[in-house]
């Protein structure tokens, strides 16, 4: 008997509301719509059965368009806030079930702002999921390059490790410490009962597909736009 293919749909997530860089998911980067750039990269995947937008903007629901992606719906108001990602998530696949007659096996959610993932990397992301049964999620991480070891809170005028301890010996080589990550924002898989019963994106049980730190800039600030275009010339 084949097992039946898993049916795995991609949400990208760009509002128009964005405080610190006004209006960012179309900004340029490279002469490309800043959207366009996680659009085209997931769209080239074979592992997605569609691909969605979820906007609230008509300018990034058009670029989005044009790039490849699905707009079946204008985001409802309620959710072009800064809310939770699993919420927008959420209803962009309740819609497609609905639309479709038929359940999401896996969930992927893309953000634009980090724009230089490849189509190897959205892959990688979504296999990690597939091929592992023992994961529920999985996304897609940059090495830190703050270590937490290395932080102090302020009380009052006194300054303590976050961590506890003492920086000193082996503790303050940053080759001697663990390799550590974070999630970069480009990519997330999540099996549809962590989604809709734990009500989140990442579960208790992820994978972590490592992007190189000049791939995972994250564009957040106007400063970051002026990085990116530096990298992008690189890549």
């Amino acid at each position: 008997m084949v097992a039946k293919k898993p049916y795995v749909v991609g949400v990208v997530h760009a509002r128009g509301g964005s405080k610190r860089v006004p209006m960012k998911n179309v900004k340029p980067l490279k002469g490309l719509p800043l959207v366009a750039w996680i659009v085209r990269a997931a769209k080239a995947s074979r592992k997605l059965d569609r691909l969605l937008i979820s906007s609230d903007h008509p300018e990034i629901i058009r670029i989005a368009q044009e790039h490849g992606a699905e707009a079946p719906f204008v985001r409802p108001a309620p959710l072009a806030e800064d809310v939770p990602s699993e919420l927008v998530t959420r209803h962009a696949i309740e819609f497609v079930e609905k639309q479709d007659g038929r359940a999401v096996d896996l969930a992927v959610t893309f953000q634009p702002t980090t724009p230089f993932a490849t189509t190897a990397d959205v892959d990688a992301v979504i296999d990690l999921v597939l091929n592992h049964a023992d994961l529920d999620s999985a996304f897609s991480a940059k090495p830190i390059q703050q270590r937490p070891e290395w932080m102090f809170r302020l009380k009052d005028h006194r300054a303590e490790l976050f961590t506890g301890g003492t920086l000193s010996g082996e503790r303050g080589v940053f080759q001697s410490l663990e390799p550590l990550y974070i999630p970069n924002g480009a990519a997330y898989a999540t099996r549809r009962e962590t989604l809709f019963v734990k009500d989140r994106i990442i579960g208790d049980a992820p994978g972590l597909h490592v992007m190189s730190l000049e791939r995972s800039v994250d564009i957040d600030e106007p400063i970051d736009f002026m990085l990116a275009e530096t990298v992008a010339e690189k890549l």
